[in-house]
């Protein structure tokens, strides 16, 4: 590994890169530079300014800081929102997207699955339980063997309400679309962990909706991507990955995959993680 890639955070550059974050900080470079030169500092002022360009390239940002409030400072100019975000192929507006047709509450599912021995505590934290956690990782791994095609059909064929499913693929990304027409989008990753669950949580939760519902909650506790193997990252919607949120909007926190870039869980307010 070269130092230059030392360097480099691919999280915050490429296609991952903020435009809200990479402008302000070229700005912030630029004018840190130009003060430097009106003291009569033009040596340092040009160092200042080539050394600023290059970090931004290299890592996305130099300020220190900068996914907190770079998003938000843009937010709330005039400039248009269009102007820092390319058009962006077709995703669920707020990457709730599931398998599950019910939205049972939170406690409820977790207290089903306490009580079905699925989720154990660990001090003050919960952890899926072994005799679980062992079936549902090796049905991740058998569904992730499949073209998103084939989990397209493995969904209708598992799934009792599921009458009808497609499958979707945009910019190195993919979709199992459930239902007629365009459906709802679900993540890849997303379909195959929800997909093992429910089919692993089978000996645990009789009732459909229930199982479905708990197959969904399981998700917060994945530390690895189930397609791509990548470790998970917590993030906010509001990141260098481009998000973008209104300056009074409470942006979500996420779980979500720097690899397949898609995410794999939303944490309403109150939910709790095992991370």
């Amino acid at each position: 590994m070269s130092a230059l890639d030392a360097l480099r955070s691919p999280e915050h550059t490429g296609s991952n890169r903020c435009w809200p974050c990479t402008v302000l900080n070229l700005l912030l470079a630029g004018a840190f530079a130009l003060w430097l030169r009106f003291r009569d500092r033009r040596v340092l002022g040009t160092l200042i300014a080539a050394s600023g360009v290059a970090i931004i390239y290299l890592r996305g940002y130099v300020v220190p800081y900068t996914p907190a409030f770079a998003p938000k400072v843009v937010a709330a100019s005039p400039l248009p929102n269009e102007w820092f975000h390319d058009e962006q192929p077709p995703e669920p507006a707020d990457g709730k997207a599931s398998l599950a047709t019910t939205d049972l509450d939170g406690e409820t599912v977790l207290q089903e699955l306490v009580t079905a021995g699925v989720v154990e505590a660990a001090g003050d934290r919960l952890l899926v339980a072994e005799d679980l956690d062992g079936p549902w990782h090796e049905e991740m791994r058998s569904l992730a063997g499949r073209s998103i095609d084939e989990l397209a059909r493995e969904v209708t064929r598992s799934l009792p309400h599921v009458d009808e499913t497609d499958s979707l693929v945009a910019e190195g990304r993919s979709w199992v679309v459930v239902g007629p027409g365009e459906g709802e989008l679900v993540a890849r990753p997303v379909a195959v962990a929800e997909l093992a669950a429910y089919r692993a949580l089978a000996d645990y939760l009789d009732d459909e909706s229930t199982r479905l519902a708990a197959a969904r909650a399981l998700r917060m506790f994945l530390e690895e991507c189930p397609v791509c193997g990548t470790g998970l990252v917590e993030t906010s919607e509001v990141s260098c990955c481009g998000g973008y949120t209104k300056p009074r909007q409470t942006p979500d926190e996420v779980l979500a995959c720097p690899s397949c870039d898609q995410r794999l869980y939303t944490f309403p307010s109150g939910d709790y993680s095992s991370h």
